[in-house]
């Protein structure tokens, strides 16, 4: 299969204008650093242009802890400004997206003027850019509802930036799922890996859709979200039997990406990519012998990163367990009957703690027969990591007091967790010069299923919606299926699945929104744009003894983690840069920034 890699001779060899840095909406210099009839004389060539402009434009879709850290799933040791509600009108979110938005326009325009290429060619080459300005649009709606939109490539004539906003969210949703549609048209129906197919545009559809019909009130679109996702189911690709696979080397080419973007070790080494190099610790051995921890690395300074984002016991917690009693049940791991029978709460100053009464071992009791995903996506206690027994407990060789405190800068352990998931396996050890291959999966079949199941709820029909859900819930956590047969239960159900099958892929965030924005079952019972409780829960870390016959849960308050605001007056979107609005005259922010 031919695949689409980033590479840095591509990049610099082809076309730069798709990751030209405009510096002004009407810039106009693009056509002085490549010779435009030769891009445009051949679809070899101008492929090679439009895979820049997807590397420039599925960027946006990479660093999967940028955004999830704004919630109770992962914990940074510098805090966050969206935890504390600190953010202001002058911040940057990422309001300027013109030069890419100019790159897909180049796409549309010169393929379609081209004379030199067959119809066939323009029209695919015309659904490319089409797809890539919708993944931009969607990408700035999702954070600020009204867009300039611009669909040409501007001339030097062109120097009013007073251009418009589109009138409101409802026509910035219009005119994105429009280019959904003209790209849907005009795609193959496979492509190589890290391009668009028409499966791809369709799981862009699914889920633009819920955001829309969010947003807008208008509820033709949860229809539009389950037709979208039946044009890709129907292609029948599979799930993934190697769940954690799909997130590194092991099958980073699975059939379950519908699209992906790729990196490649030939210019890529573990410091480029954030999600290695500050997810993987910072420990050695001399850092061990000082606190007798145990056991010894095998390979001293085998993790020597920068360790700065780290998984909550919050999201541990939603991995359920196959109760033992009850085969047929999943439950919250301390629910289950293994753990009543075997394990005695106490009264202490933590939010739990607990110790076991008889001759076992608590992780026994709480990790074994959860859902797979934990194991795939997380390390915790006693689990092999990079050929290493790693150890979390008290005296464990990566608990979180192992440099003595938790003021060590970039390097701070804060969780007594890890990620798996999203990490590659490579030789010697993941130092910040060893080459990488990496991906970053930005639509699958687990999502599209699960954007049928929530379009499904929103229609009210629980029972589809249940048995969907449940596709991902068995297929790729080896759990029993949910048998929630209320509006209530279902979406505590659904919650809760989307929240660990799409752990880490930049989604719960703009989910948790996106649910407040419904209301009712969707958020607590809560009224459509009320509050959102989610975001106010407080992340906690558990810290297991280093006998492992008890645990205790208590929650972070290092570095302000533990103080958590949200407004919903204004937090369901974002400001706009004010030196944006004072740019384009025209605009107007968004309420209550």
């Amino acid at each position: 299969m031919k695949r689409y890699i980033t590479k840095i001779v591509l990049i610099l060899t082809v076309l730069c204008v798709g990751i030209y840095s405009c510096k002004q909406l009407d810039d106009t210099r693009p056509f002085d650093k490549f010779d435009e009839t030769a891009v445009w004389s051949s679809k070899g060539n101008a492929m090679l242009f439009v895979n820049g402009v997807y590397s420039s434009v599925l960027g946006l879709y990479t660093n999967t802890v940028e955004e999830e850290v704004r919630t109770s799933n992962i914990i940074q040791s510098d805090g966050n400004a969206f935890t504390r509600e600190s953010i202001t009108r002058d911040d940057d979110y990422g309001f300027n997206q013109f030069s890419r938005i100019r790159s897909c326009n180049l796409i549309i325009e010169k393929a379609a003027a081209s004379t030199a290429l067959g119809d066939g060619d323009k029209a695919e080459l015309v659904a490319h850019g089409k797809f890539l300005r919708a993944m931009t649009y969607y990408w700035l709606a999702r954070r600020f509802g009204r867009v300039i939109w611009v669909e040409k490539v501007l001339t030097e004539n062109e120097t009013n930036y007073a251009l418009p906003q589109t009138a409101n969210i409802a026509e910035t949703y219009n005119l994105i799922m429009k280019d959904i549609d003209d790209a849907i048209a005009g795609l193959p129906a496979s492509s190589p890996a890290g391009l668009a197919s028409k499966a791809s545009a369709y799981a862009l559809k699914s889920e633009a859709a819920l955001q829309a019909a969010a947003y807008t009130g208008d509820n033709t679109y949860y229809q539009k979200a389950i037709d979208a996702a039946n044009a890709v189911i129907a292609t029948g690709k599979p799930l993934e039997a190697d769940y954690e696979g799909m997130f590194n080397e092991k099958a980073r080419f699975s059939p379950e990406i519908l699209l992906a973007t790729y990196r490649d070790k030939s210019n890529t080494v573990v410091s480029n990519i954030a999600d290695m190099q500050e997810a993987i610790p910072n420990v050695n051995n001399d850092d061990l012998k000082l606190r007798n921890a145990t056991p010894l690395f095998k390979l001293d300074k085998v993790f020597e990163d920068w360790g700065k984002y780290s998984p909550t016991q919050n999201i541990i917690d939603e991995y359920l367990v196959i109760d033992e009693a009850a085969p047929s049940k999943a439950v919250k791991w301390d629910q289950s009957s293994q753990f009543l029978k075997n394990v005695t709460k106490k009264q202490s100053p933590f939010l739990d703690s607990a110790v076991v009464t008889g001759s076992g071992s608590i992780n026994a009791i709480i990790y074994n027969n959860r859902d797979k995903r934990l194991a795939a996506s997380i390390v915790y206690d006693s689990t092999a990591w990079y050929g290493e027994l790693v150890t979390t407990n008290r005296n464990g060789n990566l608990n979180r007091m192992i440099k003595g405190s938790l003021n060590s800068g970039c390097c701070t352990q804060i969780t007594n967790a890890y990620f798996r998931k999203g990490i590659y396996n490579v030789s010697p050890r993941p130092f910040y010069n060893t080459p990488v291959d990496y991906h970053w999966v930005i639509f699958r079949m687990g999502r599209v299923y699960l954007n049928k199941a929530e379009a499904l709820l929103m229609q009210n029909k629980i029972t589809e919606a249940v048995t969907t859900l449940n596709i991902t819930r068995q297929g790729h956590g080896g759990l029993p299926p949910s048998t929630a047969t209320t509006a209530e239960d279902a979406w505590k159900d659904y919650k809760r699945e989307r929240r660990v099958e799409l752990f880490k892929e930049k989604d719960y965030y703009w989910s948790l929104l996106r649910w407040g924005k419904y209301g009712g079952s969707a958020n607590g019972g809560a009224a459509p744009g009320a509050k959102i409780a989610e975001f106010l829960e407080k992340p906690t870390y558990m810290e297991i003894n280093a006998t492992r016959k008890g645990y205790r849960i208590e929650v972070i308050n290092f570095q302000l983690n533990d103080q958590r605001l949200f407004d919903e007056t204004r937090r369901y979107l974002l400001p706009i840069q004010n030196s944006q609005i004072v740019r384009h005259g025209a605009m107007t922010q968004n309420p209550n920034w």
